[in-house]
């Protein structure tokens, strides 16, 4: 019997490595787990488009929660289980601050993800790496989704400086990193915490039956809302100290080592440090 009946895994810097791959034993024994009934959800900042594309690579279906939790669903069936939308009356005030703090911006709706440019080299490059597939368009008028997260990109050290304006600028919204080059603003009721307690009561799943593996500051809810949460090695130091464990790095199979143990294996007795 398994320990837990749903495993939430974040993506990057968790489930993929430095080179945006599944490794292989992590591929399948999520695969074993998924076989066997245990729910495994895919947690991320990702939209749809670049988080669907990593079931079939894994060779799983079930629920995602995406865009930071701002939205929940299972792309095999349509279901929706949470959406929280931004609003769209500061809209504009969010472009012109990323204009003005020469950060990249890109506006994402439940399932699509859209810029009002043309495209850097560069910047189309890390869209291709992420599956994402962003759609230009002339005027934010013709977007008429519900838009559900906006993100601002730059090098690190210039989100370093800006993020904290970033954050006095805008509190009715939940501003976060979700990565060293990312501000991801979304509703101040979106983490991924939440969506995790979503899918849960909607599969009747206890969350004391429940285990979450993230690397990030944008994972720390979830790793509140789970009953057991494994920080990846390549996580902040703070990330550590808020985890029940911690795992090797996404590059060495970290994910698979978790699962063996903490799923698959014995109950761990006590804090694991590495």
């Amino acid at each position: 019997m398994f320990r837990y009946d749903l495993v939430a895994v974040d993506v990057d810097g968790t489930l993929i490595d430095d080179a945006f791959r599944v490794p292989p034993k992590t591929r399948a024994i999520l695969r074993e787990i998924h076989a066997s009934g245990l729910v495994v959800v895919l947690a991320t900042g990702r939209n749809p488009s670049g988080t669907v594309p990593l079931l079939s690579e894994i060779g799983i279906s079930g629920p995602l929660i995406v865009h930071n939790g701002a939205f929940v669903f299972d792309p095999a069936t349509g279901r929706e289980f949470l959406t929280l939308s931004l609003g769209r009356s500061r809209l504009p005030d969010l472009f012109r601050f990323a204009r003005e703090h020469g950060l990249h911006y890109d506006v994402n709706t439940t399932y699509h993800l859209y810029v009002d440019a043309s495209i850097a080299p560069e910047m189309a490059a890390l869209y291709e790496a992420y599956y994402a597939k962003p759609l230009v368009v002339a005027d934010w008028s013709e977007v008429t989704e519900p838009v559900v997260k906006v993100t601002m990109i730059g090098s690190e050290a210039h989100v370093d400086r800006i993020f904290p304006e970033a954050v006095r600028a805008f509190p009715e919204y939940r501003v976060l990193r979700s990565g060293e080059t990312y501000i991801d603003v979304v509703h101040p009721e979106a983490n991924k915490g939440a969506g995790l307690k979503a899918v849960a009561a909607a599969y009747g799943i206890p969350l004391s039956r429940t285990m979450a593996i993230g690397n990030y500051y944008n994972d720390l809810e979830m790793f509140a809302v789970a009953d057991f949460a494994v920080a990846m090695a390549n996580s902040p130091d703070e990330v550590k100290r808020r985890a029940d464990a911690v795992t090797a790095s996404n590059n060495e199979e970290g994910v698979y080592l978790a699962i063996l143990r903490y799923v698959l294996g014995d109950d761990p007795a006590g804090r694991e440090t590495i």
